[in-house]
């Protein structure tokens, strides 16, 4: 399904990325707003079969994840340094992780002393989360649950999901119905001005067609923010905690057919479970509504 820009709607879009290895794939940027995207996207159907089943163990590299559980630990430590950084500007209240795969920001977050809940159109991450904190778990997409209709939260997290909608407008017009008035949206998503997209080029490990849609700046953040009447309080570097082996697969893709010249160390007794805090050329942004004297100035 091809269209124009899905930030401002633009039809004049530029060639930036042919990604033969991927299905052809083309990523194209906005001539009027600079906002990166895929030049042909997934239909709705598409996007529902992906997301169906097997999305969270065993899909792949280009597209779902290869083992989420075995990454539990890792998940943690990367949730308790967003919800340290949420802390700063909230310290408690309710929250609702919109795309929340198996629930392991909700179980951190209630570790923190927040009131958590998640939301995720997989029943597959639905069904694991509701093992270890049942009762907090809504299945579908957010505007779309009966449960949560007139609910709003103090934060709303989103986690590696905006780059995945395809109609990002009408999604942060939901997130602001769900937010109180001194809310806080917390997105995290790949930013492809970071040095690790610049480097990779055609081989960013952010490329993950088809689901990932769109890829923004902190510029086209902020402007999308803005028009949803979200304020940028602060945008920092996003980083993820990784074991040793699964980095060294990441970086040897980056630098195939050279890294055949790399001893394959990670996968040494003692250096096999080291973990490590990296950047993940990513950005988390934390935004608020504006209030209404700004909104109307």
């Amino acid at each position: 399904m091809s269209a124009g820009c899905l930030a401002c709607g633009g039809s004049s879009l530029r060639l930036v990325h042919h990604l033969t290895g991927k299905g052809d794939a083309r990523i194209v940027a906005c001539e009027a707003c600079t906002l990166v995207q895929l030049e042909t996207r997934p239909t709705p159907a598409e996007l529902e079969a992906l997301y169906a089943g097997g999305y969270f163990e065993g899909v792949g590299k280009d597209a779902g994840y290869e083992a989420y559980s075995n990454q539990e630990a890792e998940y943690f430590a990367t949730f308790d340094d967003d919800l340290r950084r949420i802390g700063e500007f909230l310290p408690g209240g309710t929250v609702l992780d919109v795309g929340c795969g198996y629930g392991y920001f909700v179980r951190r977050a209630l570790a923190a002393g927040y009131d958590a809940y998640g939301i995720d159109l997989s029943a597959e991450g639905i069904q694991e989360a509701e093992k270890h904190a049942p009762g907090r778990f809504f299945r579908g997409t957010l505007g779309e649950v009966d449960s949560l209709a007139g609910r709003r939260f103090d934060v709303l997290f989103a986690s590696h999901l905006i780059e995945h909608i395809t109609e990002p407008a009408h999604f942060l017009a939901t997130c602001v119905d769900h937010l109180t008035e001194e809310g806080l949206l917390v997105l995290v998503t790949p930013n492809v001005e970071s040095w690790l997209a610049r480097i990779s080029g055609p081989r960013w490990v952010s490329f993950k067609i088809p689901e990932h849609v769109a890829y923004y700046s902190p510029r086209t953040m902020r402007r999308l923010l803005d028009d949803a009447g979200l304020e940028v309080v602060v945008t920092d570097p996003a980083y993820q905690f990784y074991r040793l082996p699964f980095l060294m697969s990441r970086i040897r893709e980056l630098i195939r057919p050279v890294d055949r010249l790399l001893p394959g160390f990670e996968n040494w007794p003692w250096l096999r479970q080291r973990t490590l805090r990296v950047t993940s050329g990513s950005m988390r942004v934390l935004a608020r509504p504006r209030s209404t004297a700004e909104a109307s100035g």
